[in-house]
């Protein structure tokens, strides 16, 4: 009633009177409330304000539907790791687009290097997608984890392991936990029941191996339809007819500037060249924050030279090795906690994994935010959550116990 008053205060008014206060039409013509003349054309406004009121609750619900839709959607998408992208705008166009044409590919692959914003985009353009899919049934994201560290040092998985443990996270997350149980073929089997029936979004994250992508695609086409698959890579995905990539660059020099300028701000780092940073790091969202975050406590000359004087092919070894050596050793454990617990875990965890006061794992999580080893989130809870890119992750295993 409120809505409508506040677009149609007339029939608000009438419907007020007449089914609130309970007054009879002769009460309501006399005190023309309607500014009706007779008792005919108060009927007459009378269902016109009901029609209108109608069409006020019947939009009221679709909205709510819809609120209800996107809310339970987007409860399974991890949390958002950026607050703001540039220079993708037109390839979140592309994306939503292609998610919402059933005759489009029905399996997409973001292609880039580490670091250039894949996950990110893929994130934004489902978070497009999802108010306009209103057939959607469900949407699962899986994080394709190569290699995992413990103390014993770097574990990783054969590619039919890897395989029956994404169909395993799948079958769990559309609660068929039967799936667990069956060979990889009769797995393939089982999901393609609900996938085939009702569309379904299923992104893949940091499918990182082109021996995965050769050996899951044929799977994937198997599910597809009117089910839809967004994965993500650093390969190429094999030239089969309903796949299709879409190449994710470095941002431009225009682009990188006014994203250098976003993060020094966010840093609090005053003394950032832009320009001179972005002819040494290039374009990589991820590059220039890690720079951008050494600026923030670091001498500026240090830093530049330092990044001039490591090869290019390198940068990233050179800049996760300089926020390495600027770690204690208790922040360097906690990095390393926060790695196995599956990238990301949230302060009491940390608290009793780590077995160190709270006053350390402060000022460690103070360490690691400063150089952007790691971000806050909130998950659906509002528990705060520290997480680490999975570019970070990566150089942990591959890198950092050589450091030690």
């Amino acid at each position: 009633m409120k809505q409508l008053r506040q677009v149609e205060p007339t029939y608000a008014d009438l419907l007020h009177g007449r089914f609130w206060e309970r007054q009879n039409v002769t009460q309501m013509v006399t005190s023309q409330r309607p500014l009706a003349q007779s008792e005919r054309s108060f009927y007459n406004q009378q269902n016109a304000a009901i029609v209108r009121f109608t069409q006020q609750l019947l939009q009221a619900e679709s909205e709510a539907r819809q609120l209800d839709h996107v809310n339970r959607l987007s409860a399974h998408l991890p949390l958002a790791s950026y607050d703001q992208l540039f220079g993708v705008e037109h390839t979140v166009n592309t994306l939503v687009d292609q998610l919402a044409d059933a005759a489009q590919h029905q399996i997409l692959c973001i292609k880039g290097i580490g670091g250039i914003g894949k996950t990110a985009l893929a994130d934004q353009a489902v978070r497009r997608f999802i108010p306009q899919a209103t057939s959607l049934r469900n949407l699962v994201w899986i994080t394709a984890k190569q290699t995992y560290l413990t103390e014993e040092g770097i574990h990783g998985q054969g590619g039919q392991v890897r395989l029956e443990q994404l169909f395993d996270e799948l079958g769990s997350k559309l609660e068929l936990p039967e799936v667990l149980r069956l060979p990889l073929a009769q797995k393939v089997e089982k999901l393609a029941t609900p996938l085939r029936a009702e569309p379904h979004l299923v992104i893949i994250d940091n499918l990182e191996t082109v021996e995965d992508f050769r050996s899951l695609t044929p799977l994937l086409i198997q599910l597809a339809g009117p089910t839809k698959f967004l994965l993500t890579s650093r390969q190429t995905l094999p030239a089969l007819k309903r796949v299709g990539t879409v190449e994710l660059g470095e941002m431009s020099r225009a682009v990188a500037l006014r994203f250098i300028e976003h993060a020094a701000h966010a840093k609090d780092a005053r003394l950032v060249d832009a320009e001179r940073l972005y002819d040494l790091v290039g374009g990589n969202p991820l590059a220039i924050i890690l720079v951008v975050s050494q600026l923030a406590v670091a001498p500026e000359k240090v830093v530049y030279e330092g990044v001039r004087l490591g090869n290019l092919p390198d940068i990233y070894t050179y800049i996760y090795r300089e926020a390495w050596r600027m770690l204690d050793d208790v922040a360097r454990n906690v990095l390393f906690a926060i790695q196995r617990a599956g990238d990301q875990a949230d302060w009491h965890w940390l608290v009793t994994i780590c077995a160190i006061p709270a006053s350390s794992l402060q000022n460690a999580i103070q360490q690691l935010l400063a150089l952007s080893l790691i971000q806050v989130q909130q998950d659906a809870k509002d528990r705060r959550i520290y997480a680490i890119h999975r570019l970070t992750s990566t150089f942990l295993c591959a890198e950092v116990l050589a450091w030690k």
